[in-house]
């Protein structure tokens, strides 16, 4: 089974990765994969470019991707699972679906709510868009 996670840096998305973790029977027969995914939303806050030339925003990009990586990355290195990290910059729930797609992947897993200011009080913003437009199962970990 080929299975995508998609990771923010949220405490819904490390629960997502110790799910993974206690599960990883799922993605470790033959064939099977884990990839991690870690979209950075493409819109950069005023306050942040005003102190940004242009040239260092994608620096700004990478700081932003490892922050949110860090202790999900940590936790499957440490429990010795094998993963392929990609990091994206663009609009979140589009390339988590886009990439998907382009890995064929069996199943999205996500947290139930992210970074994002949008949340609302069943599901965020992101996974409800997912998780309508998913063309395979998305498991949704609170």
């Amino acid at each position: 089974m080929k299975v995508l996670v998609s990771i923010d840096g949220s405490k819904h998305s490390v629960k997502a990765i110790d799910y993974l973790i206690k599960h990883a029977n799922m993605f470790a027969s033959k064939g099977s994969s884990l990839l991690v995914l870690h979209v950075e939303a493409d819109a950069i806050p005023p306050e942040v470019t005003q102190y940004i030339p242009k040239k260092t925003i994608n620096e700004w990009y990478a700081d932003q991707g490892k922050k949110a990586v860090k202790a999900s990355v940590a936790k499957l290195d440490a429990a010795g699972i094998k993963y392929k990290l990609i990091q994206k910059i663009g609009r979140v729930a589009d390339t988590i679906l886009e990439e998907a797609k382009a890995s064929k992947s069996d199943m999205i897993v996500m947290g139930s709510h992210g970074h994002s200011s949008l949340m609302s009080l069943v599901m965020g913003s992101i996974t409800t868009e997912v998780l309508s437009q998913a063309k395979q199962p998305v498991l949704i970990i609170k």
